[in-house]
């Protein structure tokens, strides 16, 4: 009986750990095979891992470099992958949504294309709005700039301009004069200086020591001998003034996008009225998008490589980190708690409000275009990530998703809105300038306006700044502070942009269903047609199938 309930329990020992064994074997296989289903989610986490290590190593080293230009060549050489996958990425842009706008407002008809368009607009001007004000509110609450203006040696030019010019700049660019020169150039208001303006007056001083030649220029003088008096013919120079001159291209700006998508638009609204006369063309733009999505598969492949190069060259030319932390930490954790609350929090909740879908499942879907936005920085460079996504992991409707993503991409700027405000406020903290309810309504408005034009406007974080401080009277100098800590910030900047694109995405489909189910897809018409051939060939099998039922 010992031995036998001793084997008993051996036995059951033995199946016990065999369970075990079989348990994390099947987690293992589970393991890799989600893996190697996310194998290019998979890469990109670990290039961002490796870029932010090997930043780190070299970082020292970088800095311990004395000379300037090697120094900027060490870490030209360490970007230089993430440069070539930049340049990969934004030569796709331009095909990319003139295609892709061109065929979904050309497979809508024009009362279709109208509803979808008010829809998309009223969502991103919304959307943009929130973002606004949950900065103000989180800036006005924790107050990030009542410690003082920190002291820095950075340095950077903060241009002048007038703001009615900035604004009229954005419609300008909305109808280039030259749709080929809005490909790779915008336009700017440029400025003109008006001639030097001299006064000439007299004064009177007791002696020539009092005179002041740094306010003037001396041509003649007398002496009164007697009352030791001097009289003198001043001549003041007036600064120049500078006044608008016309528009030119702005040479080694981006293209002029918004220029590009309301003309993509229109071609596409005229393609759909002409009927069979414009399938021709809208065959051959179909065709351009199929084979522009199929490089992005193609590029983002080496994804991987380039953002680890991108992480790695800005880790390794940071300064002091802790340095830049000690003086705008406080900034840096206001922006980006806003950033965050407005991704994970407001826009989800929009999204179910609208749809009532759960977001989050949304958002993991996307995971693709968030890790891409994040190591790249740029919403409109991960623009055909985010068609893909929504296209292939989403199922969104295709002709949604070529009309609101390229849209979304030049007007959709919720993170740069909110940093906007935020800036413009904490700069008023640390000069001590009080605001009224007036100015921050005007922050407001302001600052929706401005991030909705940042994409006609070069240097887009800087001018919409200003923008938003001369609206309320804060001194836009203090700008050149925040640019210690900008690159950090402006990764964390793009997912709000991204998520809002697609939930946009998700919201406009679904309020668009009537619409929609006027005229069918084409690609939704292609598949149809190969499932009935397939119903044909089920219905008359050959011999062989007989054969094999039987």
């Amino acid at each position: 009986m010992a031995d036998s309930s001793t084997a008993s329990k051996v036995k059951k020992g033995f199946l016990r750990r065999q369970g075990n064994g079989n348990f994390c074997t099947s987690c293992l296989r589970a393991f890799f095979r989600r893996v190697r289903s996310d194998l290019m989610l998979t890469l990109i986490l670990i290039g961002v891992v490796i870029g932010f290590i090997i930043g780190a190593l070299i970082n020292g080293t970088v800095n311990d470099i004395t000379d300037i230009e090697k120094k900027t060549t060490v870490i030209m050489l360490v970007g230089f992958p993430g440069e070539l996958f930049m340049n990969m990425l934004k030569l796709l842009i331009l095909p990319l949504i003139v295609a892709s706008l061109v065929t979904a407002v050309a497979s809508l008809d024009a009362e279709a294309t109208a509803k979808i368009g008010r829809r998309t607009i009223t969502y991103y001007l919304s959307t943009t709005f929130m973002a606004v004000v949950l900065g103000i509110v989180l800036v006005t609450s924790i107050k990030p700039g009542e410690g003082g203006k920190p002291v820095t040696d950075i340095v950077k030019e903060v241009p002048k301009f007038r703001n009615v010019d900035s604004f009229l700049d954005l419609i300008r660019n909305l109808f280039p004069p030259n749709i080929a020169e809005a490909t790779f150039n915008q336009r700017q208001t440029r400025y003109a200086n008006l001639p030097a303006k001299y006064r000439v007056f007299n004064k009177t001083v007791e002696s020539t020591t009092q005179l002041n030649t740094t306010d003037g220029i001396l041509a003649e003088f007398n002496v009164n001998a007697t009352h030791k008096i001097v009289t003198v013919k001043h001549m003041v120079r007036k600064a120049y003034d500078q006044i608008p001159n016309g528009t030119l291209p702005v040479h080694g700006s981006s293209m002029n996008v918004l220029g590009l998508v309301l003309f993509s638009i229109v071609m596409g609204a005229m393609l759909s009225k002409m009927g069979e006369k414009g399938l021709p063309l809208k065959t051959f733009f179909e065709a351009l998008n199929d084979v522009v999505m199929r490089m992005v598969i193609l590029v983002m492949w080496y994804s991987p490589i380039g953002i680890c190069s991108l992480i790695a060259s800005k880790v390794a030319g940071m300064g002091d980190i802790l340095f830049s932390l000690k003086l705008l930490g406080m900034f840096m954790l206001t922006s980006i708690l806003g950033i965050l609350l407005h991704t994970f929090v407001t826009l989800p909740l929009v999204y179910f409000i609208f749809t009532r879908n759960n977001p989050f499942k949304f958002m993991a879907k996307m995971r693709d275009a968030l890790i891409t936005v994040w190591g790249t920085a740029s919403s409109a460079a991960t623009l055909p990530t985010t068609i893909r996504c929504t296209e292939e992991n989403l199922g969104i409707d295709p002709r949604i998703t070529r009309f609101v993503l390229p849209l979304g991409a030049t007007v959709n700027m919720d993170g740069t809105a909110l940093y906007e405000g935020v800036g413009a406020i904490w700069i008023a903290q640390i000069n001590n300038i009080p605001l009224s309810i007036g100015q921050i309504i005007t922050t407001s408005i302001t600052a929706t306006a401005a991030a909705i034009g940042a994409a006609a406007v070069p240097s887009a974080g800087l001018i919409t700044m200003v923008i938003v401080c001369q609206a309320i009277n804060v001194p836009p100098d203090d700008i050149g502070l925040i640019f210690a800590v900008d690159w950090f910030i402006d990764r964390f900047r793009g997912l709000p942009n991204i998520m809002g694109d697609a939930y946009g995405c998700g919201i406009v489909e679904k309020l668009s269903t009537h619409e929609l189910k006027k005229e069918a897809s084409p690609d939704v018409e292609k598949q149809d047609d190969e499932e009935l051939k397939s119903l044909d060939n089920n219905s008359s099998p050959s011999d062989g199938d007989e054969e094999s039922v039987f």
